[in-house]
């Protein structure tokens, strides 16, 4: 099961994500918003991302993760995040890096309730 499918399955049990045309205000997740052609690549950058983080960092409103660059590239990432935001465009993403260092850091913030979301889904190792 991928991150999005459990992220959306459990916003849409929760009353706070919907699948209709006109979702509700606050988190709306788009469980087709994936084509079926890119699911096996975002499958691969899903587990090869949870793979890369080697530190977790709460903030106020969400986590910051710290990626191995050798376990998933920069590109990787940014092209997991360009998936992602398809399925959940509550979610606010903020990558950086520093010179020619390797690993990177991604930042995963949104609204209230975000945080309960991303915790259950990225839970500290």
């Amino acid at each position: 099961m991928t991150i999005t499918t459990i992220l959306c399955a459990t916003l849409v049990s929760l009353g706070i994500c919907s699948v209709q045309s006109s979702p509700p205000p606050g988190f709306a997740c788009n469980l087709k918003a994936i084509p079926a052609a890119e699911r096996p690549r975002y499958n691969d950058l899903t587990k090869r991302f949870r793979a890369a983080v080697h530190k977790r960092s709460e903030l106020p409103d969400g986590y910051s993760f710290h990626l191995n660059g050798k376990s998933i590239a920069l590109t990787e990432v940014a092209a997991w995040i360009a998936l992602e935001r398809l399925c959940c465009p509550f979610l606010t993403f903020q990558l950086s890096t520093s010179g020619t260092q390797p690993d990177s850091v991604l930042k995963l913030t949104g609204a209230e309730g975000v945080k309960a979301l991303l915790e259950a889904e990225f839970p500290a190792r």
